[in-house]
């Protein structure tokens, strides 16, 4: 897993006539990358029903494991009472590090977000990250946050994306 790149399969290489067929690779799996990416902002109007397997169940929350996995960074889907999210969270060591894996993650979530979603950059209290807010018919539906978690002895930053179901009424 590359420390510093939140999306996997979108790193800039250089090319040369040695780097083609990885380019051509890196290519292919930018598509792939937006193709799921562009699918779990869709399915979030299911509330992620055919991508959820094996939940764990907990007091007031399940956690459903999925092998939709186009983010690095351990994706899950949580669910509390009839609301369904799709969560990835990454902890890297550092404000330097974060930003690049922030910035890389927003390039592609940018170049990838369907056409019907809108995005918009949130300024958080007291510099303490960055966010950016993900919205479909005016209703904000989900976040790419970068903040500060580190502590007394930690200068840790963690990435976050999440992207949430509309409440299921049902």
């Amino acid at each position: 897993m590359s420390t510093g790149v939140l999306v996997s399969g979108c790193a800039s290489q250089p090319s040369s006539h040695k780097d083609e067929a990885v380019t051509d690779k890196r290519v292919i799996d930018q598509g792939k990358v937006c193709q799921d990416l562009g699918q779990i902002f869709t399915k979030s109007q299911d509330g992620f029903s055919d991508i959820r397997k094996q939940p764990s169940f907990y007091n007031k929350i399940t956690i459903w494991q999925t092998d939709y996995q186009p983010l690095e960074g351990g994706c899950e889907i949580w669910q509390w009472s009839n609301r369904y999210s799709y969560v990835c969270s990454r902890v890297l060591p550092d404000e330097q590090t974060a930003t690049h894996a922030f910035d890389e993650a927003s390039r592609v979530i940018s170049q990838c977000l369907p056409k019907s979603w809108s995005q918009q950059q949130v300024a958080l209290p007291d510099e303490k990250g960055e966010k950016i807010q993900y919205s479909i018919n005016g209703q904000v539906r989900g976040s790419l946050e970068k903040v500060s978690t580190g502590g007394l002895f930690s200068k840790a930053w963690t990435v976050y994306l999440l992207i949430s179901s509309l409440e299921n009424t049902q």
